[in-house]
Formats: structure tokens, sequence, C-alpha cells
């Protein structure tokens, strides 16, 4: 099950390296100028990876909670878990940088992938949980492609036995 804080923070492993490669690179890139669109490469590859993993694990979370306060909390205080780690790992590695005076580039590219995982860990989340909210029935079967209950089955017209 995907609300697990533990599934959670290692569903954005991959986030984390999208971003630490992709970050490296602008790093080397900059030199050349180029350090910028190279970064934003990383975070297109990154949102990429998120929504695509977010969708293959919609039958693994059930949808987000709408009906009262105490549990739309007690879900976003699940995901705070799993997505503060990464979050702490990256102010870390912040804090270590401040004592560092060569290659801060690299400790810089390291904190941001640390912290775009803890983003990655709250986008695999939404991703997931909208999805299986927007297309799926409470009971776990698909809706209809019309979304009204029309021609559901083939002769059906719209009718059922309950009518």
């Amino acid at each position: 099950m995907l609300s697990s804080p533990k599934r959670l923070a290692l569903e954005a492993v991959p986030v984390a390296a999208i971003l630490l490669f992709w970050n490296l690179l602008a790093g080397i890139a900059h030199f050349q100028n180029v350090g910028g669109p190279v970064g934003t490469a990383g975070v297109v590859m990154a949102a990429l990876y998120v929504v695509l993993r977010g969708i293959s694990l919609s039958s693994d979370v059930l949808p987000p909670a709408t009906d009262n306060v105490a549990a739309i909390l007690y879900q976003n205080a699940l995901l705070a878990l799993p997505a503060g780690a990464w979050f702490v790992a990256a102010m870390a590695v912040g804090a270590v940088e401040i004592y560092v005076e060569e290659f801060t580039w690299v400790f810089s590219s390291i904190r941001t992938a640390l912290g775009g995982a803890g983003l990655g860990v709250v986008g695999l989340y939404a991703v997931a949980a909208g999805r299986r909210a927007l297309f799926e029935d409470p009971a776990g079967g698909r809706p209809s492609p019309d979304r009204d209950g029309v021609g559901d089955e083939p002769g059906s017209e719209g009718s059922s036995a309950d009518d």
C-alpha cells in the first residue's frame, strides 16, 4: 500500500537520482553558460517519472480524503514524514556546504536533488491518489468513458434491473 511512509520515501529514490544526474550535468554545463537549461531538463525528466510512476501506483493508494479536516490533516501528516526525511537530508547537506570552500556546486547539486526527492514524494502521491479519485469508482471498478452511466453495456440503454 502506498500509504506507508517508508514506501513513499523509497519511491522517491529514482527522483533523487534523476535530479542528481541532471544537476551535476548542469554544474558542469554552468561553465559554458548553459547550466540553467540543463538543470531544467532534469526537472522535466523527474516530473515525467513522477507522473508515470504515480499513474502506475494509483491502484495501491486510497483516493485523497475530502470528507473532513481531520482526515485531510492525517493524510498530509503521512506525506510529511517521508517528504520531510528528504528535506532534512537536503538541509544537512546544506549545513555541510557552508563549511566547504571547493566544489560547492557538487554540494548544491546534491542538496537540490534531495529536496527535489521530497517534492517527488508529494508528487507521486498526488498523481496516484488524484488518478484513483478521478478514474475509479469507490468499489474499485472503472467508470464508463462517458462517465454518465449510459451505454455501459451494449444494449442496456442506461437501464438496469434496479430501475
